[in-house]
């Protein structure tokens, strides 16, 4: 396998009453703490030694070309010397060609893949399924796995890994799975969901949401096969940074860049 890879994520939403982009944090996917400047908070991740960064815009009805952003994310490529996934608002075919354009290594896509799942397709094809990430936010009840369309705010209850191999089959080239009852909560990972679809698709999956402590990290790369554990909270708020953190990953015997 791979190296794993730890994968600070960084939320942006504008703080009208400041017109201005801020990096925030959330619980439950309601809950919101702003942070800060997200070029400076990507600074500091670079110099800890992140492995990549993923970057979401989360305002309500977000136009991922609209001049604040645009902005916003030029300074990302121009300041920022690792790979880093963007999505928020990702809508069409043009949406990709101007990510990518501006800096994005890869495109993430959420809300349009209900609407229009052959979109993995088109940017497949024309861009490589590299660079196609398909986002997934669920919440799982006892058994039962419920996926979130965050444009209708509702739940769809689902086959989770029958969906996400139509999504692969369609060229999806990466996987970001976040548990919404374990977002903010420091909780831990969700273990099983997280090894029951590892091991079940060729392409590299990303587990988010619980991360309280290093041990968290640890024991998610040790039971599954994803390749990478992205968080938000953990590298926010608590005494601990992705460098200090890999060092005790490494220490465990996995498989990570030092």
């Amino acid at each position: 396998m791979l190296k794993r890879r730890l994968i600070p994520k960084l939320l942006i939403k504008n703080l009208k009453n400041k017109k201005s982009l801020v990096f925030f944090t959330s619980e439950n996917f309601k809950k919101f703490k702003i942070v800060g400047d997200p070029v400076s908070q990507a600074k500091i991740y670079q110099s800890q030694r992140a492995d990549e960064l993923i970057i979401f815009f989360c305002d309500k009805q977000t136009n991922i070309k609209n001049t604040e952003n645009i902005e916003l994310i030029k300074k990302f490529s121009k300041e920022i010397f690792m790979p880093l996934t963007i999505g928020g608002g990702v809508k069409k075919i043009s949406d990709f060609e101007f990510l990518l354009e501006t800096g994005a290594d890869k495109v993430s896509v959420n809300s349009i893949i209900f609407e229009r799942p052959k979109i993995i397709n088109e940017a497949a094809k024309k861009y490589g399924s590299q660079c196609v990430v398909v986002s997934i936010d669920f919440i799982q009840e006892k058994k039962k796995i419920f996926i979130y369309d965050s444009k209708k705010k509702s739940f769809i209850s689902i086959d989770l890994l029958s969906y996400i191999k139509k999504l692969v089959d369609l060229g999806a080239g990466e996987l970001v799975l976040t548990d919404i009852n374990r977002d903010g909560k420091n909780t831990g990972l969700n273990i099983e969901v997280a090894k029951f679809v590892s091991e079940n698709l060729k392409i590299p999956v990303i587990i988010s949401g619980g991360c309280g402590v290093a041990q968290d990290f640890i024991n998610c790369f040790k039971q599954t096969e994803v390749q990478g554990i992205s968080a938000g909270n953990f590298f926010s708020f608590k005494d601990q940074n992705p460098f200090q953190t890999r060092s005790q990953i490494s220490n465990a015997g996995i498989n990570i860049r030092i």
